[in-house]
């Protein structure tokens, strides 16, 4: 047998052992993780709930990308406020024949959402792409009158926020829940200024 189809069939088995091994692990993590925050939830008194919650409250961040995924859906109250937090992965970019691009990404993030009037608005990280510029640190479209400068130093960077009118929604930026209470608590710090009680 010819040593280069030796080689290449060796670095072949190599290749799909190293990403089946991957994939375990990945599969493997995300389980933990859920089961992670199915009890955090519990202790927190949230129950687990459906994507049809959140797709019922028709927020921007679940209608980007060619196609979502929204899990790890719990609702309860947090300092007497309706809450849930989930999970979103957004998939932008090819998802098949004749769809999108033909690279495709997905990105995962966390949501926290509080149920309360406030202001209609949309701020988020300030990028290449923005418009409307707020300040160095993120751009603002709809309602300003909640911002102030003391709000917009506490937010700086850290948060993708939108507000339908009737519920408030938290993006944290770049990273996903790992513990419901302290995001809650984050995001909470940040809500009772837009939106006082």
């Amino acid at each position: 047998m010819d040593f280069r189809l030796i080689f290449t069939i060796g670095f072949a088995s190599f290749v799909v052992i190293v990403i089946g091994l991957a994939l375990i692990v990945t599969y493997s993590q995300e389980k933990k993780r859920s089961q992670s925050l199915v009890d955090q939830a519990k202790v927190l008194g949230f129950r687990p709930d459906t994507k049809n919650l959140v797709e019922s409250l028709h927020l921007k961040e679940t209608r980007i990308g060619n196609r979502q995924k929204i899990y790890n859906v719990f609702a309860g109250t947090f300092c007497g406020v309706p809450a849930i937090t989930f999970d979103i992965d957004i998939s932008i970019g090819n998802l098949g024949p004749a769809k999108g691009t033909s690279h495709g990404n997905t990105f995962k993030s966390s949501c926290i959402v509080f149920k309360q009037n406030a202001p209609v608005f949309l701020l988020q990280p300030k990028s290449l792409l923005s418009r409307n510029a707020y300040n160095d640190d993120f751009s603002l479209d709809g309602d300003a009158s909640f911002l102030t400068d003391t709000l917009a130093q506490k937010i700086q960077k850290k948060y993708k926020i939108e507000s339908t009118g009737t519920h408030v929604s938290f993006v944290p930026s770049g990273k996903r829940i790992q513990n419901i209470n302290e995001a809650l608590e984050n995001a909470y710090s940040v809500f009772k200024q837009i939106s006082p009680r």
